[in-house]
């Protein structure tokens, strides 16, 4: 089977937060249907869902590239792709050091990220550099601008941070006035340069249905309604995932840059499902030649011996440890084991700390296991469980089994009066470039969604609030045309162009990711520097980082 023509080096998904309108997944399934064989994800300042999109592509049969499009001075973009694993802990770098500065106003509001110039040059290597999109890129808004010596200049300038076998101008056809003669002069400029040009499609949207929804999202970010955010949206809807054939043809007129695209691709060979470099901490500090199995086996032995007396079910729970601990060791788990219990012996020192003597909480656990890990005499034994799966016949398979392709999950709940002071001591433990809080993604619900696609679409604020209020936050995207019609005069309602919007998009955007927040508790702690592994971006709260991934991505 003959490669496609063409492979999609620029796409937005819903982590590109109130711009692109479609889930990793979704880009991935539908690349899939229309017969891409490598696709990447290049996201706003950002790799929210770059795990995501890489794990659905690759089951998809879709070779995922990682990449994003980065802000720098002047509100201009590039897109940084990544060609191994040494570019993209340096994406990751250049991402949290644009996200730096974001929280400095009094009240910690999140600004706009920025990446300075000087930055990209200590942090290129590895990487594959794009001139940006056609509307914002760094060096084609220059260009549409008439400002040829500036754009020239800004395009030497990547040359000289990339060189020229990893520097492309990048050309566009978004389907609006003007754009065959920004590519004509956009290519003109590469070949003056000593650069190849690129064909890209800046994708927004998985489906032509979901572009009326990207609209709707850009006129949110900038609290306009659609009338009037005619200037910063796209407005055609042709920023759509095609057929590789169907884009070479829109591109016909720059071949070569339409077959630079799949070269790009084959140069790519970074897999963020294989290539991460996640390694646990290193626990074995004071006992010489011994390695994480060795420690976990060794604490786990002793707490059997003492938990299980001579006679009283030893001899089946030493079998049952010894399967386990093989298992551990066949999936390379010991120090994810050994992780869990260090954070349970600190929050018992926090609990110690918190809880005034002599009250009855002092004498409560700081924290219990729950889920499937109560089968594990592992857990049991470390201190993960209070229960004992010997006496109890629990079965084990559910938790950790040989065929398992990702961590097991173990829950560790934490009160609230030992989880914020918890969470200081684990950052201070094993220190800020090792620990971080993970993120959270508010979606769009039911009452979001009215509320926020009503004000976009202008509809009356009273009866946008009327109809979010007929909902209890949690109800079915499908539920809203009949809740429009429970209102009064409902039925017209539903005859208008925009209510009857209001349900379509509404129901298009249930689920979407709207912006990245602050997990209540859950934490993410590597043995590498974590801005090596995701990008790390300030929190609302002094002191605290996110990491750009949700527990499930770190995981």
């Amino acid at each position: 089977m003959p490669s496609p023509p063409y492979v999609e080096l620029h796409a937005h998904s819903a982590f590109s937060f109130l711009d692109g309108a479609s889930l990793p997944d979704e880009l991935a399934a539908r690349a899939a249907e229309l017969g891409h064989t490598a696709m990447a994800l290049t996201d706003h300042d950002g790799l929210s869902g770059s795990m995501e999109f890489a794990h659905a592509a690759t089951a998809a049969g879709v070779r995922p590239i990682t990449g994003a499009e980065i802000t720098v001075p002047g509100a201009s973009h590039i897109t940084l792709l990544v060609e191994n694993a040494r570019g993209y802990a340096n994406l990751c770098r250049l991402i949290t050091i644009a996200h730096a500065r974001t929280r400095d106003s009094r009240d910690r509001r999140a600004g706009d990220p920025v990446l300075p110039l000087d930055a990209l040059a200590m942090h290129s290597e590895g990487l594959a550099c794009l001139s940006g999109c056609a509307r914002h890129g760094l060096v084609p808004r220059l260009v549409a601008a008439g400002r040829r010596a500036e754009a020239e200049q800004a395009l030497r300038d990547l040359v000289a941070i990339f060189g020229r076998h990893r520097t492309w101008v990048e050309i566009q056809r978004p389907g609006l006035r003007g754009d065959r003669a920004l590519a004509r002069a956009l290519e003109h400029l590469a070949e003056h340069v000593g650069v190849p040009a690129v064909a890209t499609g800046d994708i927004h949207a998985h489906s032509p249905r979901r572009a009326f929804l990207q609209d709707a999202l850009v006129a949110i970010r900038h609290r306009l309604t659609l009338d009037a955010s005619e200037e910063v949206r796209r407005g055609n809807r042709q920023a759509v995932l095609r057929t590789p054939q169907e884009m070479a043809g829109r591109l016909g007129e720059h071949p070569q840059a339409v077959a630079e695209s799949v070269r790009i691709a084959e140069m790519l060979s970074f897999d963020l499902t294989r290539d991460l470099g996640y390694r646990f901490p290193d626990f074995v500090a004071g006992h010489p030649g011994e390695d994480a199995d060795g420690a976990l086996a060794r604490i786990c032995s002793g707490e059997a011996r003492r938990r299980y007396p001579a006679g009283a079910g030893r001899d089946e729970a030493l079998a049952r440890l010894d399967e386990e601990l093989g298992l551990i060791r066949h999936h390379g788990l010991s120090g994810f084991f050994l992780l869990h219990r260090d954070i349970l012996e600190i929050a018992r020192e926090v609990a110690l700390e918190v809880r005034p003597e002599g009250s009855a909480r002092r004498a409560l656990p700081p924290g219990r296991g729950r889920g499937s890990s109560v089968g594990s005499i592992v857990c049991y034994l470390t201190g993960l469980s209070h229960i004992d799966p010997v006496a109890g016949g629990l079965f084990l398979g559910r938790f950790l089994n040989r065929d398992i392709r990702s961590v097991p999950d173990i829950d560790l709940d934490f009160p609230r009066d030992v989880r914020e002071r918890l969470i200081e001591e684990i950052v201070r433990r094993y220190g800020t470039e090792h620990a971080a809080l993970v993120a959270a993604f508010p979606t769009f619900r039911a009452r979001m969604a009215r509320r926020e696609i009503g004000g976009a679409l202008a509809l009356p604020p009273a009866d946008v609030e009327r109809l979010a209020r007929l909902s209890d936050g949690w109800s079915s995207a499908d539920a809203v045309e009949d809740e429009i019609r429970r209102m009064p005069g409902g039925e017209d309602r539903l005859r208008s162009r925009r209510w009857k919007a209001l349900a379509m998009l509404a129901k298009e955007a249930a689920g979407l990711p709207r912006h990245l927040a602050q997990h209540s508790g859950g934490m993410i702690v590597s043995a590498t520097p974590l801005v090596e592994l995701v990008p790390v971006v300030p929190s609302a709260f002094p002191g605290r980082q996110i990491c750009q991934w949700d527990k499930d991505s770190c995981a």
